[in-house]
């Protein structure tokens, strides 16, 4: 009997925390624009998501730290669009140099009639839809055109408009806007392009915060209250290939060089700085180690640090060598150290953000490293 009674207890206990049990809602932000998560948003983005899973979208390119990614990053920052835009090339073409059915082809999936009018050449010879730099610049002209286009048209500013025209078409898009409004999410739109903003968040959601659904993924994290029918689903996934504690973080990287000051060697060897209380900043100084006279892409790069590294739960001390695989994008040499946008290589003396000047490759130039990452 007593029994009986400990075991009731217990259970009413676990119903009660079950019932009182929050989770924080998790903000939604694309392009700067932080999406309302109505209760119809939440369960489409949860249902988009989970689909995502199941293609193993983020097993199969948890490799995006390579010069691909990073090509396209420093286009679309020198071409003033946000970064996010990153993640519809992966909705595009899973990120690979493929030509589809209907004719589209390339990271960005140009038709040729597109190519041409952007300034690309497509003919039976050359096709530079497929050459990431020349198509990558194209198509963020198109989406530079895209967003002008509404704005003039309709007044209003909206990268999930743009993206949304992206896949619809500018004329399409507009003719929706005028007779539906101006907000993507409430929209009566075909399927394609009705889940194609969503699929980009969605991609973007599991790049930068895999832990929420790789890990007990049983819950809508877009509000406060467990969904069991979302935990009864999810149980059912396959997640089979996934390995969270290998996929990289991915952190938008929007440093501030006025941070580091540098009155003299003693005082440079570590520098550090914090954004919010969630993230560190260090910067590390080092050297570079050798000539690279005949630099090609891919080449290894040695570096000498003047003061100690750390970076994911590791110590690096001054004096040890590290290396990095570098590649040139335009006058400017980058530097993959192995831990994606954790650890950056950038050029201090002329305030850049990322990079440094071909001209810096030789023996013994000072360097800057920057370790950003995120606080347990």
């Amino acid at each position: 009997m007593k029994l009986r009674l400990v075991i009731l207890r217990l259970i009413i206990g676990a119903l009660f925390f079950i019932a009182s049990f929050k989770v924080t809602a998790h903000d939604i932000y694309f392009c700067g624009q932080k999406i309302n998560i109505t209760p119809s948003v939440s369960e489409k983005l949860m249902d988009i998501i989970k689909k995502q899973i199941r293609y193993n979208v983020v097993s199969s390119l948890k490799g995006k730290e390579n010069q691909d990614i990073r090509t396209i990053e420093f286009i679309l920052e020198k071409k003033g669009l946000p970064d996010d835009f990153k993640y519809l090339a992966i909705v595009e073409s899973g990120f690979k140099n493929v030509v589809s059915s209907a004719g589209a082809a390339g990271f960005w999936q140009l038709m040729p009639g597109t190519a041409r009018d952007l300034g690309l050449v497509v003919n039976g010879l050359v096709d530079e839809r497929t050459d990431l730099n020349k198509s990558t610049q194209k198509a963020c002209d198109l989406l530079g055109n895209y967003f002008k286009e509404i704005r003039k048209k309709f007044g209003v500013s909206s990268w999930v408009l743009t993206a949304a025209a992206y896949n619809y078409g500018s004329g399409n898009m507009g003719r929706q806007i005028k007779s539906q409004g101006n907000n993507y999410f409430e929209m009566d739109l075909n399927k394609e392009t009705s889940e194609y903003v969503y699929k980009i968040i969605a991609v973007k959601e599991l790049f930068e915060y895999p832990e929420l659904y790789l890990k007990d993924f049983g819950y809508n994290v877009f509000n406060n209250n467990i969904t069991s029918k979302l935990k009864n689903e999810t149980d059912n996934i396959d997640k089979s290939g996934f390995n969270p504690i290998s996929i990289k973080l991915n952190k938008s990287d929007e440093s501030d060089n006025k941070n580091i000051t540098t009155k003299n060697n003693k005082d440079k060897k570590v520098i550090s700085s914090v954004k919010n209380s969630n993230e560190r900043q260090d910067y590390v100084f080092a050297h570079i180690t050798g000539n690279y006279d005949n630099f090609k892409d891919s080449s290894e790069i040695k570096f000498t640090l003047d003061g100690p590294l750390k970076i994911e739960n590791s110590l690096k001390f001054a004096g040890k060598i590290i290396t990095g695989i570098g590649w040139k994008i335009d006058d400017k040499i980058f530097v993959d150290f192995g831990y994606g946008k954790k650890l950056l290589i950038i050029d201090y003396k002329n305030h850049k953000h990322d990079g440094i000047l071909e001209t810096a490759l030789q023996d013994n130039h000072e360097i800057c490293l920057q370790v950003t990452e995120l606080m347990n």
